[in-house]
């Protein structure tokens, strides 16, 4: 196997590679330098024998600059590359064109046709799907994480395997995710150097940074510019000024301007390759790029508006280097202005202004200089740099290579420093042949025997004549499954291939298989990676086939509907359990709605629970109404939720009150209670001459009960010595003790009540005491539910039938109160 590099040794530009394997010329990458010398050596790729075929890593222009040479020198060759990588060659290349042809000085290196052949001919795959672009040759392309569309190109020869890494980062940015390739084992790597001799600062620190010191110059009525590369660096800069601002709460205007623009469109048509936080908003049609604040420059006029104006604004606009575009007019009218800030965040060629700028900052101010077309410019601007690269650094990249265990790496798309540095330090680290190469020179590496690859997706295609479609889908996972392809994950190409058998691919037919694929219930769409789609068991497939709870808004929505009438006026949910509780004015009400809940929980599949407590306050202002329909004012009103009464106290008698009191009842299931003040009777004060003195009553009291498991709490004296109220735990209780409650009062001579009221702190400690001896733990606190006499508790553990018997039966024994378990 030999490999050539056309460009991009020991440099960054010009990358392009030529790979002898097979007996085919495979050539990976054809770019260009920002300098004279912008060509990689095309000639040599004439004497090695031209290419067969053009694989295309990404698109940048020091890796697709000179495709339309290939193209034309070429006539026969396709170019592979994915469709965001497509869409953008063509973007960056029509620039480039406009920018050819406006310079008087400069003789186009291509025309318009050059660009037009390339695309006709251009062929698009997606992530993880091999593919087969001339006999014996098989490529898959992996995500890299530089910029939009980035691949990893891993090539299968039957000489040996080779991994081109193309520009990676192994860091998450905010519009794409990291590199990510499965248990590839490639005998080469070509692995790129450009950040070889340094480590990257920590980017979320960077980005901070980056906001922190925009917001300080804008404040003060200061004006920044951002030259950004168009693709890639610009998208990610103001991803990072809209969450700060939305973060930090604060607005300003920034200005995109030249081809970011058309890069932005790009970005929002191909959502499946951007991260999948951002993927999920583009489908949800909101604009993750521009709002309200953050415009498009649309012409010339514009420019020179932001410009002259006194507002503060941040210009974030191509080209990345100022070799080029709106950025160098930007720069021209600002760089001599002190309340400017120039924040330079990417690679800088080393003779590029943007370099030179940097370069500046180390000088004395007299002597901060700087040539942007043909003119000189004293820099009183502020420059700063900051660390948000797209490529990995050092140690990223050594320990990808540990990662991969390849037999010979050869390091590239690196300065000489960088590239000396990390060979070097891979030579002590990694057991592997490491070349560094020459541009033009011949790199032969004998594999004797090429790693067997684990194969990514290995089924026999069917080749069916029919359309995968809604009807068919399922014989297809039902295939899948048969060849034990179960959890594996598909590709809507793979999909394709499989059914029909097809290698040629219209991207129409992929889009729509792809939206086939999410929509069915045969597969699951990766979250992390949306073009893949796992394939489910049948186990997965029948749960996902069950029938869903209604979305809780909608089920809500259809409660009120249903029983608003009713008095419904809140309704809780358990989204884990499908669990809802209705809560009604009177909960009374739900007895006779039984079918009709029976009817919302068929439609909705949630379980319907009732609230069993009142809406005092609508109660109270219920009978006030009843009232004063009658000429009545309500002066007193009590809920007493153990015997499930309303105690009010009017301010005059009414002749209907046993009449009120029963249709109360039967329209709400509460008592109602009508307490009016009675004069105390001679007959009652006669009695009252007879009574035990209350001491002695109390102490009695306190005898009878000596040896009874149930304690008496308290015992009070009430209305001025009219009666003794006794307190249990709960009056429940009481009702075990009223032949001797009547005994007491006989021998006392006192009327002998019990209170009405329950003992909630002393309830959950009997049911403590209970459970502790099972060494049962509560999860928190029970609910306690007096009309209803249930107490509601969660137990740390599950117990046995038998279990939770004997401690409901104990605790209703000692309460009065059933025992539920949820």
């Amino acid at each position: 196997m030999e490999i050539v590099f056309l460009g991009g040794a020991k440099e960054v530009g010009a990358s392009s590679v030529l790979i002898k394997a097979g007996g085919k010329n495979i050539l990976v990458d054809s770019g260009i330098r920002m300098k004279e010398d912008k060509l990689p050596n095309l000639q040599l790729l004439r004497e090695l024998g031209g290419a067969d075929v053009c694989l295309i890593s990404h698109a940048h222009l020091d890796h697709i600059g000179s495709l339309p040479l290939i193209a034309r020198e070429y006539p026969n060759i396709f170019f592979y590359t994915n469709q965001p990588t497509k869409d953008l060659v063509k973007v960056l290349l029509y620039d480039s064109l406009k920018i050819m042809d406006s310079k008087e000085d400069e003789i186009p290196i291509y025309a318009e046709k050059n660009v037009e052949d390339l695309l006709d001919r251009t062929i698009t795959y997606g992530f993880n799907y091999t593919f087969e672009p001339i006999e014996g040759i098989k490529v898959t392309f992996f995500p890299a994480g530089h910029i939009l569309g980035a691949s990893m190109i891993f090539i299968q020869t039957q000489e040996g395997s080779i991994l081109y890494t193309g520009d990676f980062s192994t860091d998450r940015q905010l519009t794409v995710d990291r590199a990510s390739l499965p248990k590839i084992r490639p005998d080469i790597v070509i692995c790129e150097s450009t950040y070889g001799d340094r480590l990257h600062t920590n980017r979320s620190y960077e980005e901070e940074r980056l906001f922190n010191s925009i917001f300080e110059v804008v404040s003060k009525g200061g004006k920044v510019l951002i030259p950004a590369f168009a693709i890639g660096r610009a998208q990610e800069i103001i991803l990072i000024l809209r969450n700060y601002m939305r973060k930090k709460k604060v607005e300003f205007n920034v200005y995109i301007d030249g081809m970011v623009k058309e890069v932005i469109r790009v970005y929002k048509n191909n959502p499946t390759f951007l991260s999948s936080r951002y993927y999920k908003k583009v489908l949800k049609g909101e604009d993750i790029f521009l709002s309200d604040t953050i415009n498009v420059v649309s012409d010339k006029k514009q420019r020179e508006e932001i410009i002259s104006s006194s507002d503060p604004c941040v210009i974030i606009s191509s080209s990345g280097m100022l070799t080029g575009g709106p950025s160098v007019f930007y720069a021209e009218k600002l760089v001599e202005n002190q309340n400017v800030l120039i924040a330079i965040t990417g690679y800088q060629d080393e003779e590029s202004p943007g370099r030179k700028l940097l370069e500046l900052t180390e000088l004395l101010e007299s002597e901060r200089k700087i040539e942007l077309n043909g003119k000189e410019y004293e820099v009183k601007c502020r420059v700063e740099k900051y660390g948000l690269s797209a490529h990995a650094d050092r140690d990223s990249i050594l320990g990808f290579l540990a990662m991969l265990k390849p037999r010979t790496v050869i390091f590239a798309h690196g300065s000489d420093e960088a590239i000396s540095q990390i060979s070097d330090m891979a030579v002590k680290e990694l057991e592997a042949a490491i070349f560094v190469p020459q541009n033009g020179e011949l790199n032969t590496v004998l594999i004797e025997k090429p790693r067997r690859q684990l194969s990514f997706f290995n089924v026999k295609k069917l080749s069916n004549d029919e359309t995968l479609n809604e009807e068919n889908i399922k014989s297809l996972w039902e295939y899948l499954l048969e060849n034990r392809q179960e959890a594996n994950h598909i590709t809507a190409e793979h999909a394709i291939m499989i059914w029909n058998g097809k290698q040629f691919l219209e991207r129409d037919e992929v889009n729509r298989v792809f939206e086939l694929l999410k929509s069915c219930p045969y597969f699951e769409q990766n979250p992390r990676k949306p073009y893949l789609f796992k394939i489910l068991s049948k186990a997965e497939v029948e749960e996902k086939l069950k029938p869903k709870p209604m979305e809780q808004n909608r089920m809500r929505d259809l409660a009120f509907e249903m029983f608003k009438d009713y008095g419904l006026y809140k309704v809780g949910m358990d989204t884990e359990k499908f669990s809802v509780t209705f809560y009604f004015n009177f909960p009374y009400i739900a007895n006779k709605l039984e079918d009709k809940i029976k009817e919302f929980e068929e439609k909705t599949l949630w379980k319907v629970e009732v609230n069993p407590n009142v809406n005092l306050t609508y109660v109270q202002k219920y009978i006030s109404g009843l009232l004063e329909e009658k000429g009545v004012k309500l002066l007193k009103f009590s809920y007493n939720p153990v015997i499930n009464a309303v105690v009010v106290r009017p301010n005059k008698e009414l002749d209907s009150m046993k009449d009120m009191s029963s249709e109360f009842f039967k329209q709400t299931g509460i008592e109602l209670i009508f307490d009016m003040e009675k004069k105390e009777d001679e007959t009652a004060k006669t009695q009252n001459k007879d009574r035990m003195e209350q001491n002695k009553a109390l102490l009695l009291i306190d005898l009878y009960f000596e040896n009874e498991k149930d304690r008496v709490y308290k015992k009070s004296i009430k209305e001025s010595g009219k009666y003794i109220e006794l307190s249990f735990v709960t009056p429940f209780v009481a009702e075990k003790y009223k032949e001797k409650l009547g005994e007491l009062s006989q021998k006392t001579g006192w009327e002998i009540r019990v209170s009405q009221t329950i003992n909630q702190v002393e309830m959950v400690n009997i049911l403590k005491d209970i459970l502790a001896r099972y060494s049962i733990d509560l999860v928190k606190n029970p609910s306690i539910y007096p009309a209803a006499r249930e107490v509601k508790v969660k137990l740390a553990e599950e117990i046995s039938k038998d279990i939770a018997d004997k401690i409901a039966n104990e605790f209703f024994e000692r309460t009065g109160f059933n025992l539920k378990f949820s």
